[in-house]
């Protein structure tokens, strides 16, 4: 699975040690709290799907957390598929999902 920054490539598995790893994490919890950010993604299908599951998987469990009225059950119920599809990026990926 690759990472674009400034038109070079980076293996994901590469990333948690230097800067665009930081970059990569960083825009990921800037998307996960609302805000706008462009990145590029490739990888194999797979690969593309975990990180696309993981993330969205992650979205709605800070939603659901932020959410007036949210039940126990039901933030446990998106915390479940989280940690679900957090195993799944690590499984296909080869690191551990750090958020």
């Amino acid at each position: 699975m690759h990472v674009n920054d400034n038109d070079k490539s980076h293996n994901l598995n590469e990333l948690h040690l230097n800067l665009v790893g930081k970059m990569f994490f960083a825009s990921v919890g800037a998307w996960l709290m609302g805000r706008l950010t462009n990145m590029k993604v490739r990888g194999t299908p797979e690969e593309v799907d975990a990180v696309a599951n993981v993330l969205m998987s992650s979205r709605r469990f800070q939603d659901e957390l932020s959410r007036p009225g949210a039940s126990v059950e039901s933030v446990t119920q998106k915390l479940g598929i989280k940690h679900s599809s957090a195993k799944e990026f690590e499984r296909i990926l080869g690191v551990p999902w750090p958020l």
